[in-house]
């Protein structure tokens, strides 16, 4: 994984490889405090997938932190991303909600598309 260098408009890293290994070292360049979680959800998607014999467990783990990393290397994004998140949990507006739901899948499916 290269490192793409800080620029206000663009990413703060390059999008790493599909692998647990880049994966992770990606969300500890963005994020130290997520690496117990990243660490937690490998362990229990290895445990799931030797216990199911099925990759798929593996497979959702690498995809769930490949477009977490997706989110996350775009500062401004990962705030809305966040904020919308915190609007759909506590806003007694259902509108909102709705919305702010409905923002949440624009940001995951930009993120992913631009990470392509």
């Amino acid at each position: 994984m290269s490192t793409a260098p800080h620029n206000p408009t663009g990413p703060l890293i390059d999008m790493p490889a599909k692998t647990p290994a880049a994966l992770r070292a990606a969300v500890a360049r963005l994020d130290q405090t997520a690496l117990d979680r990243f660490d937690e959800h490998w362990t229990s998607a290895t445990a799931q997938t030797r216990d199911e014999y099925s990759l798929m467990p593996a497979r959702a783990f690498t995809e769930h932190w490949w477009v977490w990393v997706a989110v996350e290397r775009w500062p401004e994004l990962a705030a809305r991303f966040r904020e919308c998140e915190r609007i759909t949990a506590d806003s007694e507006d259902r509108a909102e909600r709705r919305a702010a739901s409905a923002e949440l899948g624009r940001i995951l499916a930009e993120a992913e598309a631009a990470a392509a």
